[in-house]
């Protein structure tokens, strides 16, 4: 009888179990990695990757990657705004909830005006 060409199942348990233990120890590193950069503001991880790509692909080509990959980050919310980007944003959306104030309160304004002229208008007649 020929024992080769029966299956081994604890042979196929322990590939499984290799398989399995190497995609979590790939998992657990590139976690590892995204935790590098979570909480740096937009100036410090474009830094990072610059440092650790510029010597490997040349600071030019690495500009280019930083440039593609920093709006993903940041849209996932991994990598934080520079404060000053931050204030400017906020500064930018508080004066565009004033001037919407503004036109509102004109506009009411303006009604009042048209009804206080129509009343006086119904009095001279």
């Amino acid at each position: 009888m020929d024992d080769t060409a029966k299956r081994h199942p604890f042979r196929f348990l322990f590939k499984l179990v290799l398989l399995v233990g190497g995609v979590a120890a790939l998992s657990k590193v590139v976690a590892a990695k995204k935790e590098e950069y979570y909480g740096l503001t937009e100036s410090e991880a474009r830094e990072k990757f610059q440092s650790k790509l510029g010597p490997r692909i040349g600071e030019e080509k690495a500009a280019e990657v930083v440039d593609q990959v920093i709006p993903r980050l940041k849209d996932k919310g991994m990598i934080k705004p520079d404060p000053m980007e931050q204030a400017v944003s906020d500064a930018k959306d508080a004066a565009s909830e004033a001037a919407d104030g503004l036109q509102d309160a004109a506009k009411e304004a303006g009604d009042s005006m048209k009804d206080a002229v129509e009343k006086i208008e119904e009095n001279l007649d």
